[in-house]
């Protein structure tokens, strides 16, 4: 009784530790949250031409995946690679008829210009309905 009593103990103990470094490391970390009111919306031509760790902000769909974490996005003006790690979709399911938001970093992948995306914003149903028109 004493060994079950026992190896019950350290089986939860261990259970414990684990539970809580993992609700640690997974915690949001946080940071500098960038004020993007004011920052210009730049179209895919624009991007393909700007310095490699610029920010920039676009609008459009997000039309494709390409594999793992590589999408096209596209707006009025041509179509690109963007780079969404799970965490910039922030829970959100997007249709390639969605008018996107996002908002990322300049990045050359491999000589190709990209968007390394660190949040995606989903324009509300409204939005998306006016833009058609």
């Amino acid at each position: 009784m004493k060994k079950t009593l026992t190896a019950f103990a350290l089986i939860l103990g261990l259970g414990l530790c684990a539970t809580s470094f993992a609700g640690d490391h997974m915690k949001n970390k946080g940071g500098l949250k960038q004020d993007i009111s004011q920052m210009p919306v730049s179209t895919v031509v624009a991007v393909q031409n700007m310095p490699e760790d610029t920010m920039v902000m676009m609008q459009g769909n997000i039309s494709k995946r390409v594999k793992k974490d590589k999408y096209m996005f596209n707006d009025n003006t041509g179509e690109m690679m963007v780079e969404i790690d799970s965490y910039a979709w922030n829970g959100q399911d997007v249709a390639p008829t969605d008018i996107v938001t996002i908002v990322g970093e300049v990045d050359n992948d491999d000589n190709v210009m990209i968007v390394d995306v660190e949040e995606v914003m989903v324009a509300p149903q409204n939005a998306n309905a006016q833009m058609a028109k």
